[in-house]
């Protein structure tokens, strides 16, 4: 199944001065569903922080921003500024749009693990997971030598 995400340019989060948390121009976040990502961004680099998903992203993304273990992440994150990534989802005939949805956001987050970004879960605790690493005389181009698996809630 392919799926689409439209991304909007980078929106810097500003540290508010009379809460502990982060301000950002909500009117540059979609109002359609999608797909976002809070994180942290320096020269070319970026780590994702936490990544979402939501009917309204606009609505969402609000919402956390009264999150106060979200926001303790991003506050205590390495340096770089604060940014939050709104992806608009695209549709496709016949395509079902919170399945896709669902889909679109294990991917990301399967991603961002698997390179080792610090991402927090929905309840602002840490997800856990299991390092897989491969040792001995096998071929490296077969699989690489350090894999991060996402612990299911059974095991």
């Amino acid at each position: 199944m392919k799926l689409q995400v439209e991304w909007s340019r980078p929106i810097v989060l500003k540290r508010s001065r009379d809460s502990f948390g982060y301000i950002l121009d909500l009117s540059k976040v979609t109002d359609h569903p999608g797909v976002y990502i809070f994180g942290r961004q320096w020269g070319s680099g970026f780590e994702a922080l936490y990544v979402g998903k939501a009917a309204n992203v606009q609505t969402r993304v609000k919402r956390h921003l009264n999150n106060l273990q979200l926001m303790q992440h991003l506050h205590d994150a390495k340096a770089g500024k604060r940014v939050l990534f709104a992806g608009r989802f695209v549709t496709k005939r016949g395509q079902q749009v919170e399945k896709c949805l669902l889909l679109t956001e294990r991917a990301l987050i399967r991603n961002f693990l698997s390179v080792g970004h610090d991402l927090v879960n929905k309840q602002g605790t840490r997800i856990r997971r299991h390092e897989l690493e491969s040792i001995g005389s096998h071929p490296k181009r077969f699989w690489p030598t350090l894999m991060y698996l996402e612990r299911t809630r059974g095991g």
